[in-house]
């Protein structure tokens, strides 16, 4: 019998034998407030047993350890009223608190009133090899703050936190959805302290101010773990840092939740599923390259076909597929890890992005000798990919013969859907996207309100705008005669391809966005 099967077995046992329930699921149950608040995460997680909202006389406690049933006697006598026990699975109990703790929300700006300076540097130096962020107990006050600061980011939904000195006050920044928000205005005379922390955290030298430093960390919260990469600058009013964040427990998106339409999909769905060639996603840092990347690569069945990723840095770990981390320091370049990738008898290669000519090179031999390559670009649209590809020296006749399609991508925010509202815009709103009234017909646009579920900003996540190219017989002939980015994409408009503003302009009129998020990301290209 497995360990799991076992503790289930002892604690159903002891349910019977006291006539108590034994539940074998649970539907979101409302913890206590005053259990959460007065109880550690680390008794209730070691001990499994969450106390639950009630207002009868007894407390109810979820219980998922047979030895923990013992306890009960402890937290009636600490909480001065009785308590009747519940028992559960192991694993419901053990998210119920995970949950129940990841709810507490709002207590960073509570510790600003009452911070002892005395006692904080003192214990800068305790920490473990991996914090859990939801453990705030008996930890020094800047301790207690920069978990609580990782907490708030983590819920929110912020892929990077900015710590920014200025000259009387620290600011902390999230940025979520791509948009920087001030979020905590801290005192100067923590600053010193708040850095140090988070130089502690990231294994760097907390002595070294002067010079840009980098470090990495992993950091829990529950049952989430969020890689950190911590990034510091020397400024005029001390060193100001950005931490990026990576929660590796994220869902992975599917093809069909990235906002392409079905052309585009079909197309994409296509050339993802050839034997051979080179497909490319293009566009800025940010854009959610990688992240239709990892779609493409869930779409590709890897029972039959020998899946391997060089990424910098591995982002998502995918099932029955081979991820290497890039490691420029000790010599494994994109360049390097291809060649030695080759020897691995791959079918499908993912590499996180061509830099350089030995990259690009590598990459068109990979994909005429009969392997499928996806990689990344930063280039603005897709036709600028393959003069990108000449510029770095690959000649024509390689490009042309190798290169399968070229998807440029950027990320509008959402309209939050709990705020959404129709509205009728004005005339100047219209003339920012050169959109004419009439195109509008009998359609309103929508707009958000702003709202506590997406901070009042009206926005909540993101979709993309895509721009695929699909190297048919006339692109293949363009490249081949070095015809520049206008001449390749006024080619491929012809023959159907939507352009990145034209997609927004969909999405806009589909009302999953606003004129001001399309004009944002994708006015500059509505004259190409």
């Amino acid at each position: 019998m497995s360990a799991p099967d076992e503790v289930e077995t002892r604690v159903r046992g002891l349910a019977e034998s006291l006539g108590a329930p034994f539940l074998t699921s649970l539907a979101n149950p409302p913890p206590s407030a005053t259990f959460v608040e007065r109880i550690p995460i680390s008794f209730a997680r070691n001990h499994c047993m969450l106390g639950l909202a009630d207002d009868g006389p007894a407390m109810p406690v979820l219980v998922g350890r047979a030895d923990s049933w013992a306890l009960l006697d402890l937290l009636s006598r600490f909480f001065k009223r009785p308590v009747h026990p519940l028992f559960a699975r192991h694993s419901l109990v053990h998210a119920a608190v995970n949950a129940a703790y990841e709810e507490r929300e709002g207590q960073t700006q509570k510790l600003l009133e009452s911070f002892d300076r005395e006692e904080v540097f003192a214990a800068l130096q305790q920490i473990e090899s991996r914090e859990d962020l939801l453990n705030t107990d008996n930890r020094a006050p800047v301790v207690q703050l920069v978990n609580l600061i990782l907490f708030d980011a983590v819920k929110a939904r912020a892929s990077d936190v900015h710590i920014q000195p200025y000259e009387d006050e620290l600011v902390v920044r999230f940025r979520i959805d791509g948009i920087l928000f001030d979020t905590y205005r801290l005192p100067k005379t923590l600053q010193e302290e708040i850095l140090s922390r988070v130089k502690i955290i990231g294994r760097m030298n907390i002595a070294e101010k002067r010079l840009p430093q980098d470090g990495r960390a992993t950091v829990q919260m529950g049952d989430r773990l969020i890689d950190l990469r911590i990034a510091s600058l020397p400024s005029s009013h001390g060193e100001r840092m950005v931490l990026r964040l990576l929660d590796k427990s994220a869902r992975l998106y599917t093809l069909n939740e990235l906002g392409m339409d079905a052309a585009i999909m079909r197309t994409f769905g296509e050339a993802i599923h050839l034997e051979h060639g080179l497909i490319l996603v293009t566009g800025p840092t940010g854009s959610g390259k990688s992240t239709t990347l990892y779609a493409a690569l869930q779409e590709i069945d890897t029972t039959d076909q020998n899946v391997l990723t060089l990424e910098d840095p591995i982002e998502y770990q995918l099932e029955g597929i081979s991820q290497t981390q890039i490691n420029e320091k000790k010599g494994l370049t994109f360049a390097r890890g291809l060649r030695n990738v080759l020897r691995q008898d791959p079918d499908i290669i993912m590499v996180g992005e061509i830099r350089d000519q030995e990259t690009a090179v590598m990459a068109i031999q990979s994909a005429l000798t009969g392997h499928l390559v996806f990689s990344t670009l930063h280039t603005n649209d897709a036709a600028s990919a393959v003069t990108r590809l000449l510029d770095l020296g690959i000649e024509p006749y390689l490009v042309a013969s190798s290169l399968v399609a070229v998807l440029a991508q950027r990320l509008v925010r959402r309209i939050c859907p709990d705020c959404s509202e129709s509205y009728a815009p004005g005339d100047d709103e219209l003339q920012r996207l050169n959109l004419k009234r009439d195109a509008l017909g009998d359609r309103s646009l929508c707009r958000g309100r702003g709202c506590d579920a997406c901070r009042k900003s009206g926005y909540r996540e993101r979709l993309g705008l895509f721009e695929l190219l699909f190297v048919d017989s006339t692109i293949r002939d363009l490249i081949q005669s070095r015809a520049n980015a206008t001449q390749i994409r006024d080619a491929a408009v012809s023959k159907g391809m939507r352009l990145l503003y034209q997609d927004g302009i969909e999405k806009l009129l589909a009302g999953k966005t606003t004129i001001a998020e399309v004009s944002r990301v994708a006015a500059r290209f509505q004259s190409n």
